[in-house]
């Protein structure tokens, strides 16, 4: 294993714990919403936790994209 396979496999688990750290700051969003006495406020709190949602898949995407060995390159058959 190189350093740069070692760096982003620990990349990439960093990764993977920002992105359970959203999902935990999403759900905390989607319980504040659901007790919030303003209907706007709520709605707000919602579309918000919606979009942490978002950022933690796109993070957890890119996490597994960095992870992922390379696939061996084919020759150019020219």
């Amino acid at each position: 294993m190189t350093h740069i396979d070692d760096l982003g496999r620990r990349t990439a688990s960093a990764m993977r714990d920002t992105a359970d750290q959203l999902e935990t700051v999403e759900a905390r969003l989607h319980q504040s919403a659901e007790e919030s006495p303003d209907p706007e406020t709520g709605a707000r709190l919602h579309e918000l936790g919606d979009e942490v949602t978002a950022q933690a898949k796109d993070v957890e995407r890119r996490a597994g994209l960095l992870a992922e060995p390379e696939a061996p390159q084919r020759p150019d058959p020219a």
